[in-house]
């Protein structure tokens, strides 16, 4: 199975005057992301699933991938990628799609970079930047992923931070 890992991209600010869940992504953030959202385009590998946290700013994230992918299937909202999303979480938001082959999760840190790790049987969490993308190859006999590509800012490479 191929996952793609997204962490949203850049939102406003916390602020007292702002609920948590409810920071939208900056123009900023959007155009970022959009020049990241192009490179994985260019793969014309279209995904199976987008599930994205419940966050506003997740969600805007993987729309914008969505729109960018040409996605026409279901963009799920999973409180699994909330914050708090962990290994466990992801083996069951798969579980409960075993068809799909290319799947896209969009959410936090420090989760996501945690979960990279893991997969990828680093010790440290890997720390994913604002809109950064990071594609796995997953073995479902070992539970271990191979690292694919990493696109963060339009800039694609084969390493990550």
């Amino acid at each position: 199975m191929k996952l793609l890992v997204v962490r949203h991209a850049e939102a406003v600010e916390r602020s007292p005057a702002i609920a948590e869940e409810d920071r939208w992504l900056t123009p900023r953030g959007r155009a970022s992301f959009a020049a990241s959202v192009r490179v994985v385009a260019r793969r014309r590998m279209p995904p199976d699933l987008i599930v994205a946290s419940p966050l506003v700013r997740a969600v805007q994230t993987a729309e914008l991938l969505a729109a960018g992918l040409d996605y026409d299937g279901e963009l799920a909202v999973s409180r699994e990628l909330a914050p708090g999303f962990d290994r466990e979480g992801l083996a069951r938001l798969l579980a409960g799609r075993p068809e799909a082959r290319y799947v896209v999760i969009v959410g936090h840190e420090p989760d996501l970079g945690r979960v990279v790790a893991d997969l990828l049987g680093r010790p440290e969490a890997v720390p994913l930047r604002k809109g950064m993308a990071v594609a796995l190859e997953l073995d479902s006999g070992t539970g271990r992923a191979r690292l694919r590509w990493v696109v963060h800012k339009g800039e694609k490479t084969r390493t990550l931070p």
